[in-house]
């Protein structure tokens, strides 16, 4: 269950950054679309999208990692770490894909 949360993590974490980029790339006529993380808006407002979801997803990547293999924590811990994670993600992937749908645009990228 462990790795099956930490495998659902990484892949919400890319649906969410795609689907991010999809919703805040470029401007949309009578929409006013914005961040809703604090944290990753100043990212993206200080090194721009593109590189603050890679940014973002580099620091995903190494904490999944250190989660997989430390010791440090016991895996009850890291379980629902995990889990609040995935919620929380998901959560932000509907969100997006709402707003993608809503705005008219194609969550491949393009308008639909």
């Amino acid at each position: 269950m462990f790795y099956i949360l930490a495998t659902l993590t990484l892949l919400l974490t890319a649906a969410d950054h795609w689907t991010t980029y999809v919703c805040l790339r470029q401007p949309v006529d009578g929409w006013v679309v914005m961040e809703a993380n604090p944290i990753a808006e100043w990212l993206f407002g200080s090194v721009g999208l593109g590189n603050g979801l890679l940014v973002d997803s580099v620091i995903t990547g190494f904490a999944v990692a250190f989660l997989l293999t430390t010791n440090r924590l016991p895996v009850p811990v890291k379980t629902t770490f995990f889990i609040c994670v995935v919620l929380w993600t998901g959560h932000a992937v509907v969100n997006n894909l709402n707003a993608i749908s809503m705005m008219g645009l194609s969550p491949f990228g393009g308008l639909s």
